[in-house]
């Protein structure tokens, strides 16, 4: 197979190398959190709510802890307020003095929130990246 030539590339997004073979090789990294946003919390409420924690195309870390030693939090990743704790109503949850850190394929998106009792709060910690 003949080589066709360096690829096209995005500075600072991919970097590119030949194998031991002449082949060409990219690969992306991942750019690390570069700031720790101030700590916020949500008051946990038995009402859903939209967009508790909006959107971020740069967040890369994004821990939750739950307060409350009774209610359960219930999380959905997207901007529609959960209207239950019933199951169809949510993606993820927090049981009480629990933490989440959210996976990576979520950090970027929204979270909206419902509690199963209105007890304690939600503390948030996010990191993004410049």
């Amino acid at each position: 197979m003949a080589d066709a030539g360096a690829p096209t590339l995005t500075p600072g997004k991919v970097d590119v190398f030949t194998d031991s073979n002449g082949f060409w090789q990219q690969y992306a990294r991942e750019k690390p959190a570069t700031a720790i946003a101030a700590p916020a919390s949500w008051t946990i409420s038995a009402t859903g709510a939209g967009s508790v924690i909006s959107a971020d195309e740069s967040r890369r870390a994004l821990v939750l802890w739950n307060t409350s030693s009774t209610a359960t939090v219930y999380l959905r990743y997207d901007t529609t307020a959960p209207a239950s704790t019933a199951v169809n109503n949510w993606h993820d949850q927090i049981p009480p003095q629990a933490r989440l850190s959210v996976e990576k394929e979520l950090l970027t998106l929204p979270v909206s929130m419902i509690g199963s009792a209105a007890s304690g709060s939600i503390e948030i910690a996010t990191a993004t990246a410049a």
